[in-house]
């Protein structure tokens, strides 16, 4: 079985949210415990993972699909009439 390793994503850039978790009302609360979403890095680009609320923003924790493993840690806010999410170098 291979693995294929998670797609290259630069951090510190912000990426636009296209696709939010599903909700009746559209906020941060939508990030908050198991969610996905799709951001546009160049390409569409699905998040899966957990998020928890962290001042003004969702600190999200991206997971991969087998084992559950860490991949990546995003920060998620509101801006602009939407949500935007940046990729962090730190875990």
């Amino acid at each position: 079985m291979t693995i294929q390793p998670p797609p290259s994503v630069a951090s510190g850039r912000p990426c636009p949210v296209t696709v939010p978790p599903a909700g009746d009302v559209p906020s941060l609360e939508l990030f908050v415990g198991d969610a996905e979403f799709t951001v546009d890095s160049g390409g569409p680009l699905l998040v899966r993972g957990h998020g928890v609320p962290l001042d003004e923003r969702v600190r999200f924790h991206e997971k991969d699909e087998i084992g559950g493993k860490d991949v990546r840690v995003w920060h998620v806010s509101q801006r602009d009439g939407g949500f935007v999410a940046e990729p962090l170098a730190a875990f």
